[in-house]
């Protein structure tokens, strides 16, 4: 899934006096592959242009991006996407975000080379939040783990004091946890109230 937005150019070849008639309709099919391919990357903008003015981003112009493993369908992570980081992802096969701290984009394994690979996109039905359907080089999160997703919530309620980079807010208090998330959901057998879940009002992934 990968879209060139440079037109593409055939070169042009030099032949001697003797063979200037085929050299003329040598250059002449040249000269029409060349159009032909340019039309091509003009339309393959086009929709590009159109898929972007589809998506219902907020009021700073951006929407949630969640990469999903294709082959497992795991979790990878979450992060947010704007016109160009989207555009950029489609053009380049890259996972690409935008960063809301450093206001800019950056794309998943640009320092540690841990691709994100992407094969399809997708939004939801509403719009306005975006899936990267790929396949990663290597691990996700920077803790070394395949996912940023790893535990699941009854362990974080368990153990709130091994806090550490993701926040979860409940009940208006502030409890974190290095992982959440992991894993498919668990039946809750222990006794833990399942009316916490609808009390977990946001998580901030790696």
């Amino acid at each position: 899934m990968s879209i060139s937005y440079s037109p593409s150019f055939q070169p042009l070849k030099v032949f001697p006096k003797s063979n200037l008639s085929g050299a003329l309709t040598l250059k002449r099919y040249n000269v029409v592959t060349c159009t032909k391919k340019s039309h091509e990357d003009i339309s393959l903008e086009s929709k590009v242009d159109f898929l972007l003015d589809r998506v219902k981003w907020d009021d700073k112009g951006l929407a949630v991006a969640i990469a999903q493993n294709v082959d497992t369908g795991a979790v990878l992570m979450q992060g947010f996407a704007n016109r160009e980081a989207l555009s950029t992802t489609i053009s380049s096969s890259k996972a690409t975000f935008y960063s809301r701290s450093r206001s800019s984009l950056w794309t998943k394994g640009e320092t540690s080379n841990n691709f994100i690979n992407v094969f399809d996109v997708f939004l939801d039905c509403d719009r306005d939040s975006i899936i990267y359907l790929g396949k990663p080089d290597g691990p996700t999160c920077h803790t070394g783990s395949k996912t940023c997703y790893y535990t699941p919530v009854d362990e974080l309620l368990k153990n709130p004091e091994v806090c550490s980079w993701v926040t979860i807010s409940f009940h208006g208090h502030q409890n974190t946890s290095p992982h959440f998330l992991g894993q498919a959901p668990r039946q809750n057998t222990e006794g833990w109230p399942m009316l916490l879940l609808n009390h977990v009002g946001s998580v901030i992934s790696c």
